[in-house]
């Protein structure tokens, strides 16, 4: 019994150290966000034209519905949550929330750019913020 004491050591450190284990890959950055229920906020920046390029002539401000024509296709009509803003200014850029009437379907190819149109015409682009 005692020989086999004394060699359990040499034969524990002759086979090396225990292998550590790999470290689990990170988790990956969940996947941007690519379809949005009628309703629900939508975190956007949003760039307001200046009206010398073809912008509305005054600020956006009360409860303001347009038309916003999302890249691929998905157009919807939606109101801008400010949060604290009392007006949006053409020329200006802000990061807001639009609440669309219908649901809203991004781009499978990664795009996330939109505009906002009235009467036809692009008055404010933007890109839906992750």
């Amino acid at each position: 019994m005692r020989p086999i004491l004394l060699l359990l050591p040499m034969l524990l450190a002759a086979c090396g150290p225990a292998p550590q284990e790999a470290a689990a890959p990170s988790a990956a950055a969940p996947a941007s966000r690519l379809d949005y229920p009628g309703k629900l906020g939508i975190p956007v920046r949003l760039d307001m034209l200046p009206a010398a390029e073809g912008g509305r002539a005054g600020p956006i401000a009360g409860a303001w519905r347009g038309e916003v024509a999302f890249d691929g296709g998905s157009t919807a009509r939606c109101g801008i949550d400010r949060g604290g803003l009392a007006e949006l200014v053409p020329g200006s850029s802000h990061e807001v929330r639009l609440i669309c009437a219908s649901a809203v379907q991004l781009s499978g190819d990664g795009r996330r750019g939109f505009r906002v149109l009235e009467d036809g015409r692009p008055v404010a682009s933007g890109v839906v913020l992750p």
